[in-house]
């Protein structure tokens, strides 16, 4: 932020419809002409012309490219999130000995990696920060959102095909208004639930302020995921800083209010995803429904009789305690009540055939009940639209002129249609966030790419590019990346395919002294900055290291199989969803994400937090972390997995189990010093407490050795981090 203020000096202290177009952010893309350089010999790639024009300017050297072990392992996390295999790096260090054959081993890994699902569980996550996906509401109504886990693995999918990105924004913000058909119709409805993920305050009793709360969420998740822009603080007044008038908010709060957002819960204005999206069940669909509440009824009537009872499987139709005393006295009363019991009996005996059919009724309710409906959370156009009178200082009491709705007149783009009369002009909206002319969209999404692969932005600060965020430190190369993205058809794979072929990407991570002191934030790119690994990508990399891990998607998800329950009934399960953690086998990308009840995993490490649109994720190194890796059940039960893994089928001798672990969670063998100091510790002889019980021997001490050993390698510091 201050060095965005000390950019932010030399130019406007505000940014207005008039002056915007001279801000670097507004002007329209344009590519320069690739630069000159005097070291020749060390590009690869266009990228790394731009870069190094920058290096030579500083005086700055670039360091020696990585090792083999070391890139195939920033390769495989940076593109699928997951470890390579060690048979994988040795295959790979192979290929790659010579200077002549480096190149294409590391072209034909990156083609296979951008071809794994598991690159659209990597990269779909990155925009799921974005678009604050969770699986509740969160706020004073956490309720559940069944059905949100569609657009999750939409949004995967679309990475995996590499849906040109453009389409993805199109898409997510008018979806269901593009024609369509079939399962491409569905997607696309789908796709439209990013306007419906935000938190909201149902709990709210002005109907109004509620109303406009939620469309303020909506502007502020485009303003700044898309746009680059906090289109949301003109909410109450002009924009500060950037060209958006208050005029222009409620042009687009317009557009926004004449769209209804659907929850795929019901009643209660909390609806369905759309009605063609029902599935038949049949001519019999009249009469099931009568037919299921008789029998509920008398199943009510029947539980409430039995739990009158001492019993609990019997009615008490009448109380023979006394009876049963009157018996052992003779006389005429004796034979009275040995009738009554009798006819007792008899009503016993009819009432469990009752019974009988009544629960034999239930179960083929519950076995022939008609499937549930595909459901989504989605957006549609609303039965009709309005425009929106501009709310003074962001009230809805003090209301002022009527704004039509419309699109923010900073950014003109040619050739867009008008919104038409009845219609809310999302249509137009999603064309004019990925139209080519727009100066933005381009930008901040190739400004996200780089941020991932380098582990910071060209701008650094991704969800702002208005005045109060920092100027681009390569603004000819961020032009380039944006105009060759829109020309290769806004291919997010190509793009990713020619940032890591470069070679400024596959430079080490070694410090020099000379350019730490020139450049010691590493700015101008002398060097790979290493990053620790996010909460899900630890996760995912102790699993497959351990050999725990389920390499398919998880159908559905853990919050859709919880019943359908409303406000503050989340507390009893949320054991349930923390508990989840310690037995999913798939990958974290899966695990539920209910707003307050995050997996101690993702917590600590640093996750998103799921009610913010969050370009960057913090990164903190915190006692808490440390003391999870040392003392998490989870960690230690994929230690020890681990352990058993390196053993299997290894003789006595510690050498070849200890290659193992090296080269399985960390992807090169060990260093002699540490297969002394590893080897030192595994045949030392064990001196037991003097309170301790009798201590195992033989195999189960040695096992409980090496899952010390592995802990150690999965809490260290090179397997937490890439480098």
């Amino acid at each position: 932020m201050l060095a965005g203020l000390l950019f932010a000096a030399e130019g406007p202290r505000k940014l207005t419809l008039e002056n915007a177009s001279s801000f670097w952010s507004f002007k329209p893309v344009q590519p320069a002409p690739v630069p000159a350089v005097k070291n020749s010999g060390w590009p690869i790639s266009t990228v790394d012309r731009f870069i190094l024009v920058k290096l030579e300017e500083q005086q700055l050297k670039p360091v020696a490219d990585a090792d083999p072990r070391v890139l195939i392992r920033r390769l495989h996390l940076d593109l699928t999130g997951l470890p390579p295999t060690a048979t994988g790096v040795e295959a790979f260090v192979e290929a790659s000995a010579s200077p002549s054959s480096r190149s294409a081993a590391i072209a034909s890994l990156v083609d296979q990696l951008l071809a794994s699902p598991h690159f659209g569980e990597r990269w779909g996550r990155h925009w799921l920060d974005l678009a604050r996906y969770a699986e509740s509401n969160g706020k004073d109504r956490n309720m559940t959102w069944h059905h949100a886990w569609r657009y999750r693995d939409w949004v995967i999918g679309a990475f995996n095909r590499d849906l040109p990105f453009d389409q993805f924004i199109r898409d997510q913000i008018a979806g269901d208004l593009i024609p369509a058909s079939g399962p491409e119709r569905d997607a696309r409805l789908v796709a439209t639930g990013f306007l419906a993920l935000g938190a909201k305050a149902f709990e709210e009793r002005k109907r109004e302020l509620f109303r406009m709360d939620v469309i303020d969420e909506q502007i502020d998740v485009i303003g700044r995921a898309i746009l680059g822009l906090s289109v949301a603080c003109a909410r109450c007044h002009d924009h500060k800083f950037d060209p958006v008038p208050t005029r222009d908010y409620y042009a687009l709060a317009g557009i926004l209010r004449s769209t209804e957002p659907l929850y795929g819960r019901g009643p209660m204005g909390i609806k369905c995803l759309h009605d063609s999206e029902l599935q038949p069940i049949g001519p019999e669909a009249a009469a099931l429904g009568p037919k299921a509440a008789a029998h509920d009824k008398e199943l009510a009537t029947s539980i409430q009789q039995r739990n009158d009872g001492r019993s609990g499987r019997y009615r008490v139709v009448r109380n023979l305690a006394d009876a049963k005393a009157q018996l052992k006295k003779p006389g005429a009363a004796t034979a009275k009540l040995e009738g009554e019991i009798v006819k007792m009996e008899e009503v016993i005996k009819d009432w469990d055939a009752k019974l009988k059919v009544i629960e034999a009724t239930v179960i083929n309710l519950e076995t022939n009940y008609p499937p549930q409906p595909a459901l989504a959370m989605a957006a549609r156009e609303a039965a009709k639209p309005e425009d929106v009178r501009i709310h003074i200082r962001g009230t809805i009491e003090n209301l002022g002129d009527m704004v039509p709705r419309g699109l923010p007149q900073a950014i003109q783009v040619p050739g867009l249609a008008a919104i038409p009369i009845g219609a809310s002009g999302r249509r137009q909206l999603a064309d004019w966030l990925a139209h080519p002319a727009n100066p933005l969209t381009a930008r901040v999404a190739v400004n996200r790419v780089w941020l991932h692969l380098f582990g910071r932005g060209l701008v650094t600060t991704p969800d702002d590019f208005g005045l109060n965020g920092t100027r681009p430190s390569h603004p000819e190369l961020l032009d380039h990346l944006a105009a060759q993205f829109v020309a290769d058809g806004w291919s997010t794979k190509k793009l990713i395919r020619s940032l890591v072929l470069s070679r400024v990407y596959q430079l080490g991570s070694t410090v020099d002294a000379a350019n730490q002191e020139r450049d010691p934030d590493n700015v101008f790119l002398w060097r790979r900055r290493p990053r620790a690994l996010e909460a899900e990508a630890l996760h995912d990399a102790m699993l497959a290291v351990s050999g725990q891990l389920d390499p398919q998607p998880r159908p559905g998800s853990l919050v859709a199989e919880l019943p359908l329950f409303t406000a503050h009934e989340l507390f009893p399960f949320k054991p349930q969803l923390v508990e989840t953690q310690m037995v999913h086998r798939h990958r974290a990308v899966y695990l539920p994400v209910v707003r307050g009840v995050l997996p101690e995993v993702l917590k600590l490490f640093d996750f998103a937090e799921p009610s913010s649109v969050l370009g960057t994720r913090d990164e903190t190194v915190v006692p808490a972390q440390a003391s999870f890796l040392l003392n998490s059940p989870w960690v230690l039960a994929h230690a020890r997995q681990l352990a058993v893994a390196v053993l299997a089928g290894a003789s006595a001798d510690e050498v070849e189990p200890l290659d193992r672990l090296f080269r399985r969670a960390l992807s090169r063998p060990p260093t002699p010093a540490e297969r002394e100091r590893f080897l030192a510790y595994l045949t030392r002889p064990e001196i037991p407490l003097a309170k301790t019980p009798t201590p195992a021997t033989g195999e189960a001490v040695r096992l409980e050795k090496w899952t010390s050993l592995a802990q150690v390698v999965l809490a260290s510091t090179e397997f937490r981090f890439s480098f």
